[in-house]
């Protein structure tokens, strides 16, 4: 039965026009990393957004959480094609015989299982553009970048398109930063914007360098210890390790899904959890006047938002 109220609206389609690859010497070894769990309905999509990346992957890794759908046998059946169609690319399928629980566990084993320089964790449910590689990877051209992202649209279940860009979400105080692409050091990215909030909308839009000198399993072991702002703590510890770039075009494809479940999370927690990551920023780099307002009404937001909550729970 067509469904009307979707009928004119714009969706995602990744198989529509999809260029050609780009004839490259020597690409840098980027691994594509998809933890599932229960995402049988998007698997598929999600592996050929993949595969049809005009920057080719060094290797292809999914990390099964002890799904409970039919998860791992469409996976298996649509690895047995990618080995035939792909013969030269490396393909992993780790089923876990437990479920971790936790999705930075998930983040963790990316980091352990993937052999490339570089890590793409790439969420099961979202999608993204064939260009997405091509254009997140020109941000390693500085060899001190250790974080490159892209802005993201937002889809539904359908891939109706919800939202064309996160802007409205990241930057909250309408500085405009995000409508043009920058370079950045991390020290300076985390003294401007991401003490303030977090400003890396979705993992999925994001690639990481795999420097060996950097632990990126035990910040995600620490990153376990948060309720909401994991991901948050995630990228400043990254960042104390080299610099950023970012691309303002919507190439990575955020699936929000209506029937999510949702964290319960009290008001007062968020609001600890955002002191806590804005207290460790603070004891690192230096913050000028106008951004230390920022943190502070952005607290002061918080904090009257939970007590907000606790008046009606008395």
């Amino acid at each position: 039965m067509l469904n009307f109220k979707n009928l004119f609206k714009e969706k995602v389609n990744i198989y529509k026009n999809v260029p050609k690859k780009l004839a490259l010497d020597n690409p840098k070894k980027v691994s594509a990393v998809i933890p599932n769990y229960n995402y049988a309905n998007y698997i598929i999509e999600r592996i050929d957004s993949i595969l049809q990346q005009t920057y080719p992957i060094y290797e292809l890794v999914i990390i099964d959480d002890k799904s409970t759908d039919n998860s791992v046998e469409v996976i298996d059946k649509k690895l047995k094609k990618v080995q035939k169609k792909y013969p030269d690319l490396k393909v992993s399928f780790i089923k876990r015989d437990t479920n971790s629980g936790n999705v930075f566990c998930g983040w963790q084993n990316a980091f352990k299982y993937s052999t490339g320089d570089f890590l793409w964790i790439c969420e099961a449910d979202d999608s993204c553009s064939p260009l997405f590689l091509e254009n997140v990877m020109k941000g390693f051209d500085n060899p001190n970048t250790i974080l490159s992202y892209c802005e993201s649209l937002t889809m539904d279940e359908n891939n109706v398109i919800l939202m064309k860009d996160l802007r409205e979400w990241i930057d909250i105080f309408q500085t405009g930063k995000w409508n043009e692409d920058y370079d950045n050091t991390g020290d300076m990215e985390l003294a401007s914007t991401l003490c303030i909030n977090n400003t890396i909308a979705n993992v999925s839009g994001a690639v990481f360098r795999k420097l060996p000198s950097v632990n990126f399993e035990e910040m995600l072991k620490t990153a376990q210890t948060f309720r909401l702002a994991g991901d948050w703590y995630f990228y400043t510890k990254v960042l104390e390790h080299g610099d950023i770039h970012y691309c303002k075009t919507s190439l990575n494809y955020h699936r929000m899904q209506s029937k999510s479940v949702t964290l319960t999370t009290s008001a007062k927690q968020e609001y600890e959890e955002i002191c806590r990551i804005q207290d460790d920023i603070m004891k690192r780099v230096t913050l000028s006047e106008e951004v230390k307002e920022r943190v502070m009404k952005r607290r002061a937001d918080k904090r009257r938002c939970f007590e907000i909550e606790e008046q009606n729970n008395q």
